[in-house]
């Protein structure tokens, strides 16, 4: 036998260990899984920080041209001015190599190095015709380098009479567009054009390709282990992010992150060894382990000391039961002296003895709550109760009273007894008394159900119970005009689940927190709360969720003076309906359905209050329709009503999602887009909004359009200051041509 208890203990002890190693394990795996994910996500935020930083220079330049070319419009009569003001541009700005003056032949001047050449570039024939913008990398005839083109259009008496251009040479490894900083110059980052020439581009000790096109690369050299070159593709045709992870001659892995920089459909890829994620694992690995050594050495410590404050408290524990033993004794003797029917159960055998009463003998009833039901000891209704009771007694070694019918003692289905039960360890068995309380049960019933009966006429109430706040239970129970007696029930989580058990899962919660106990202690107490709640309840012959109001009162018992609570529920469900319907139609305008002006302010200032993260690409558009009063009055009302109808039914299939729209009046349509992927994303769905609107169906000699103003969120707090950034750059839309959009920033508007 001692042989076998010694195996068992080896038997465990090996258990134990093999279960703290694989959860030590496990703990390693998980641990290497977050540093895998942490890693991902700093390459995603430099990459993120690298293609704002080449928005933000590219766009510098274009505004200095645009001020450049405004400058050469008001000051400059000759080629001299021209010369000059180029020159003096150059010298403040050194982001362009070179600066031309373009005339309308199409030849190119550079007055400082006097030079000239002719234009045999497409960018120059959109300047010409008043377009603005940047070229995608090409070779320049002028030295044969890779460059990029930034052109804008200079106007005279509102005519085109020719451009400045702005020469960027590229594929310089000590360009200062990219952020640079990261992972202690391990990575490096290529910057690409929609065909994969290189614009920019980081080198190191890892770098693995030193060619012109990162594309070829991608496509020939390597052996993809996440994602595929056709699915890089893929996303950048539709301006998506993303990660791939690919190997080089066997030996060589890479994590890439590639996003978009918003420009021309720019590209930033981001790489870094697989062995930075490798080492990092590695390092975390080895602190693990020695921080488990040190849990296992400060374990063996602690069980150590529990195992000696736990022999202390074993021997205090002999000693209290010794005397609790002497205790019991004692009051099995008094419960003997008493008057009312005493009887034991013995927990080891399940058998109940009822001692001698009056002319009643002495009676032992074996397998007694095995086979109970068969007894006939207590009513049908208080078996479950009687069992429940007995365990209860049992499990806590507490005493525990309560009112049930003994048919088995008083030969009747009336009669109501009070239970009084303890617990003897000494000799495992439980004592107990069984006390007449007809009479009480009886005046209170009646009391409860008479009051009860009265408050569900008064109020209407559909449903109804009533709780004894002491106690804790509930005495009334009442659902569609019937009451049900309840006996020992409490009012606790399980009741108050079956009265929320219909209740619609949205408004569940906030029930559940509405019938707790304790708030209904405090509400009584300290008037802290509401003694009503509105919610949907399923009405199963109606086959649908219909509103009901509960409402809590307070009142005490005349007989002995104990607080009751009250809840009560009545049918609102017209008058709820007919509310919600004024609320929503306060909000919203009444020919689109839109949000109204006041309802699109406050949810726009909501959400700048309570999201203030610099990560998030928002944005707050202004559309307002090109030359609509046209379409208005030679149309009529109707035709122009549809329209707008048209238009708004645009705008919410393209922003709905992860946006507010409203239409303030007229013509006039805000949008407020939040938690976007990209501000090239927002910029696409204000091109399609143009594109959309330009394809609604009207009369042939009337063209619809519309014009954009938008304002990339920044640290606005609240809706004016998005409004007004956009009405300027409305502003600018309407004067340039409309049919466009213009994005604000920094107080002056650029489009693209």
């Amino acid at each position: 036998m001692k042989k076998t208890k010694s195996l068992m203990k080896i038997l465990i002890a090996a258990l134990l260990m093999i279960f703290t190693f694989c959860s030590f394990y496990d703990f390693i795996q998980q641990t290497n899984i977050l540093n895998t994910q942490t890693t991902l996500d700093h390459l995603k935020d430099v990459g993120k920080e690298t293609a704002n930083n080449y928005n933000q220079r590219f766009i510098t330049m274009s505004q200095i041209l645009n001020s450049t070319c405004k400058l050469i419009e008001t000051n400059a009569s000759n080629e001299k001015d021209i010369g000059q003001i180029l020159d003096n541009v150059q010298q403040n700005h050194t982001m362009f190599q070179r600066l031309w003056f373009v005339d309308k032949n199409k030849r190119l001047h550079n007055y400082k190095e006097h030079l000239e050449m002719d234009a045999v570039n497409s960018y120059v024939d959109l300047m010409l015709k008043g377009q603005s913008g940047i070229t995608d990398p090409f070779e320049s005839p002028f030295n044969h380098k890779m460059v990029v083109v930034v052109y804008n259009p200079i106007y005279k008496q509102q005519e085109v009479i020719g451009g400045a251009i702005g020469i960027v040479e590229i594929n310089d490894v000590n360009h200062d567009f990219i952020y640079n900083d990261i992972f202690d110059n391990e990575a490096y980052v290529f910057a690409t054009a929609s065909d994969g020439k290189i614009i920019s581009k980081i080198n190191n000790k890892n770098t693995l390709y030193y060619g012109d096109n990162y594309f070829d690369f991608l496509k020939n050299d390597v052996l993809y282990l996440d994602g595929n070159y056709n699915n890089v593709i893929d996303h950048i045709k539709n301006n998506k992010s993303g990660y791939i992870t690919y190997r080089f001659h066997e030996n060589y892995e890479r994590l890439v992150y590639y996003t978009p920089v918003k420009i021309n459909n720019w590209y930033v890829f981001t790489v870094i060894s697989r062995d930075i994620v490798t080492q990092k694992n590695e390092k975390t690995n080895q602190i693990t382990f020695y921080l488990i050594v040190k849990m296992i050495i400060l374990f063996i410590i602690l069980m150590i000391l529990i195992i000696i404050y736990f022999r202390k408290i074993n021997k205090i524990n002999r000693d209290i039961n010794r005397k609790l033993a002497a205790s019991n004794r004692k009051i099995e003797v008094i419960l003997k002296q008493t008057n009312d029917r005493i009887f034991e159960y013995s927990i080891d055998k399940d058998s109940l003895t009822l001692d001698a009463w009056n002319d009643y003998p002495k009676i032992m009833l074996n397998s007694f709550l095995s086979n109970l039901h068969n007894y006939n000891f207590v009513s049908k209704e208080h078996e479950k109760l009687l069992i429940e009771k007995f365990h209860e007694v049992i499990e806590n070694k507490d005493k525990i009273v309560f009112d049930a019918k003994f048919p088995y003692i008083s030969k009747d289905e009336q009669t109501w007894f009070h239970v009084s039960i303890i617990y003897v360890e000494e000799n495992h068995k439980l004592i107990g008394t069984l006390k007449n309380s007809t009479k009480e049960m009886e005046e209170y019933n009646i009391l409860l159900q008479d009051q009860m009966f009265k408050n569900s006429i008064y109020s209407n109430a559909m449903c109804m119970f009533a709780v004894n706040l002491k106690s804790r239970k509930v005495v009334i129970y009442q659902v569609d005009s019937l009451y049900h007696n309840v006996i020992n029930v409490e009012y606790n989580d399980e009741f108050i689940s079956n009265v929320i058990s219909k209740v619609h899962p949205a408004d569940k919660e906030r029930a559940r927190r509405f019938f707790n106990c304790d708030r209904i202690q405090s509400l009584y107490h300290h008037h802290d709360g509401i003694n009503r709640i509105e919610y949907r309840s399923f009405n199963e012959e109606m086959n649908k969720y219909v509103w009901i109001r509960y409402r809590i009162q307070f009142e005490r018992q005349s007989s002995n003076n104990e607080l009751l609570m009250i809840a009560y529920a009545n049918n609102i469900n017209e008058e709820k309906l007919r509310q919600l319907e004024y609320e929503f139609k306060a909000q919203r305008d009444g020919l689109t359905g839109l949000y109204n002006r006041q309802r699109f302010n406050q949810l726009v200032d909501n959400y700048l209050q309570e999201n203030n993260s610099l990560v998030c690409y928002n944005a707050y558009m202004i559309v307002d329709l090109d030359n609509f009063k046209k379409i208005n009055d030679n149309l009529g009302h109707s035709q122009g009503d549809q329209v707008i109808q048209n238009v708004a039914q645009i705008l919410e299939n393209i922003c709905s999602e992860n946006g507010y729209i409203g239409r303030f009046g007229g013509d006039e349509f805000v949008i407020f887009l939040y938690d976007q992927e990209s501000y090239a994303e927002i910029e696409n769905k204000a091109r399609k909004i143009l594109n959309e609107i330009e394809n609604i169906e009207i009369d042939k000699k009337f063209e619809l359009s519309a014009s954009i103003g938008i304002a990339f969120v920044k640290n606005e707090k609240n809706h004016m200051q998005l409004f007004d950034k956009c009405d300027q750059a409305l502003y600018v839309c309407k004067n340039s041509g409309k049919n466009r959009f213009f994005v604000f920033i920094d107080n002056e508007d650029t489009n693209f």
